[in-house]
């Protein structure tokens, strides 16, 4: 009875490894590597014929930085958060960057993967399809809440190459728009965003007028871009063709407090929590998955359906969305 226990433990464990590896990296080879193994003695582990010790598993979840609660169902009042955290370290924002990369791919590797995101503000991965509002986006991030120190005298515009893999920054727009996905917004969305630039425009971190229409004209773009795959319930790519992934938008009149993610593969499910303007912390709590997910479904229920229908209340929205943006522009 021990043993059987042993090994379904140890097949979850596997089952949960199995869903965090990129599919390019041979898990096999990587046990080998971290325990310092043969690779019969990976292939062994694998297959739950040897058991993985306590300081193996320990070791395991270190490198893939997996939380141990990450395994455990039975005690649901008691949940392990995992963050970056982000402070005034332009290796560390740029680690975070390539981690949301990782893990979009890895959520793009299943069938039928079910992303859920609660737009307080506007997903960020939108603003990596627009190169000047990526870049401002990123000065802003960088400067102003991070307080890193290479920008601290930046103005707009700033040389974004010398520091981004700008390819790594497409990428992280393209998984996102790859993924079939459902995603609630407010009349409250893009408020954020427009103040940002009006924060920077008042402050004098533009460098010319000219530089601040170009980010506002690039934010009308994005809203645009999102009218026209909520019109059709289909996700647009970096290149602005449909990539076929189904998208399911919901217009609340409730406010959403934080901007809210919640991913399932089937196999497993994750919760992402936005805090302190700009971090997020993630669990794998299957207890609190489940109450997450319920709070998404309220939203839902108390919103209305404006992707592929509804379409004078979809159409009032984004028009009103986009007065706003026109209203900042005249403002300058």
């Amino acid at each position: 009875m021990l043993n059987k226990t042993r090994v379904h433990h140890q097949q979850r464990f596997i089952a949960l490894l199995k869903t965090l590896v990129p599919g390019q990296v041979n898990l096999c080879r990587d046990l080998m590597d971290i325990l310092e193994i043969s690779q019969d003695g990976a292939y062994r582990r694998l297959r739950c014929e040897t058991a993985i010790t306590l300081d193996e598993t320990v070791k395991i979840c270190l490198h893939y930085s997996i939380p141990l609660e990450a395994l455990n169902n039975e005690v649901p009042d008691v949940v392990t958060f995992q963050f970056n955290p982000l402070d005034q370290s332009l290796d560390q924002f740029q680690n975070y960057l390539q981690t949301l990369s990782n893990q979009l791919k890895s959520f793009r590797k299943h069938p039928n993967p079910d992303f859920h995101y609660a737009a307080e503000d506007i997903p960020m991965f939108y603003h990596f399809g627009f190169p000047e509002l990526t870049a401002f986006k990123l000065l802003y991030w960088m400067k102003s809440i991070l307080n890193i120190p290479e920008f601290e005298s930046s103005h707009y515009p700033f040389p974004i190459k010398e520091y981004f893999d700008t390819e790594l920054l497409k990428g992280l727009y393209q998984h996102y728009a790859e993924i079939p996905g459902t995603e609630i917004w407010t009349d409250e969305t893009i408020e954020s965003t427009l103040q940002q630039i009006k924060f920077y425009w008042d402050a004098g971190f533009f460098t010319t007028k000219e530089e601040a229409i170009k980010v506002i004209d690039q934010t009308e773009e994005l809203i645009r871009r999102v009218a026209r795959q909520t019109e059709t319930g289909q996700k647009i790519g970096y290149n602005g063709a449909s990539t076929g992934a189904v998208l399911n938008v919901y217009l609340c009149d409730l406010m959403i407090g934080n901007n809210s993610i919640y991913v399932s593969t089937g196999e497993s499910a994750i919760s992402s929590i936005g805090y302190n303007t700009f971090n997020s912390i993630l669990t794998r709590n299957v207890a609190f998955n489940k109450q997450h997910l319920r709070w998404m479904d309220n939203l839902k229920r108390k919103s209305i359906q404006i992707s592929g229908m509804a379409e004078k209340i979809r159409n009032q929205f984004f028009k009103a969305q986009l007065k706003k943006i026109e209203n900042l522009r005249e403002s300058l």
